[in-house]
């Protein structure tokens, strides 16, 4: 059995990066979005994250991130 420290080792080996989409509120949450800025109804972020969970950038379409992370050769995984 791994310790939570060895895991976070082999991941940031692997380089892994995970995509999760993200609403308004939890693009504020963030610190994506000035408070005064509300995205269109039904609008998502994609953030792009490293493995611990530190924000390396978002967009608007899950193909761009897609595309920051292979460039920055990470593997990207999917959060839903």
């Amino acid at each position: 059995m791994m310790t939570e420290r060895e895991l976070g080792n082999e991941l940031e080996k692997a380089r892994i990066a995970y995509i999760k989409p993200t609403g308004s509120d939890e693009a504020h949450r963030l610190g994506l979005l000035p408070q005064n800025i509300e995205l269109p109804v039904g609008m998502k972020l994609y953030v792009l994250h490293a493995f611990d969970g530190s924000v390396l950038g978002f967009t608007d379409a899950y193909d761009t991130a897609y595309g920051a992370a292979v460039q920055n050769e990470l593997t990207p995984v999917s959060v839903h």
